[in-house]
């Protein structure tokens, strides 16, 4: 009895070898967001014990110490920077903004370590919670608008 050699088995329908290899960019995200992390609210919730023997001492004046670190809850979970391959949404505890990609001119390193956009006009509106070490994703998202400095040499 001799087996006859049979062929390995091929897929019913070669999807694989009809479609050509994709050299289109990766699909983007709809949008990114660098926020502060909320870890920090570890450290509101510290100020708030703290401030809870002070605050019923001076009882009832001294329960608008507790509007510090209420505050600074509201800072932390507002202030965002939301890039998408369109616009640049920024907001902050009490203002906010939009503008396209195409309005800025160049990026400025703050004095907090945050990027600042210098637009066209000259104005210059800080990025909060971005960093140097986002810049790649910036430029990604920005459509090669910004250029990325992992690239260059």
């Amino acid at each position: 009895m001799s087996e006859t050699p049979q062929q390995p088995e091929q897929p019913e329908n070669d999807q694989a070898a009809e479609t050509p290899p994709s050299s289109e960019q990766p699909k983007l995200p709809k949008s990114l967001t660098f926020r502060i992390t909320p870890v920090s609210l570890l450290a509101v919730v510290a100020i708030l014990v703290c401030a809870t023997p002070l605050a019923w001492a001076a009882y009832p004046w001294g329960l608008l110490i507790y509007l510090l670190p209420l505050g600074l809850a509201w800072w932390i979970l507002r202030t965002r920077t939301t890039v998408s391959p369109e616009q640049v949404a920024v907001r902050t505890a009490l203002s906010g903004g939009r503008f396209g990609w195409d309005e800025i001119a160049s990026l400025r390193l703050d004095e907090n370590r945050w990027l600042k956009a210098v637009l066209t006009s000259g104005k210059e509106i800080t990025l909060p919670a971005v960093r140097v070490r986002d810049l790649p994703r910036l430029s990604v998202m920005s459509g090669g608008r910004l250029p990325n400095p992992e690239s260059q040499e």
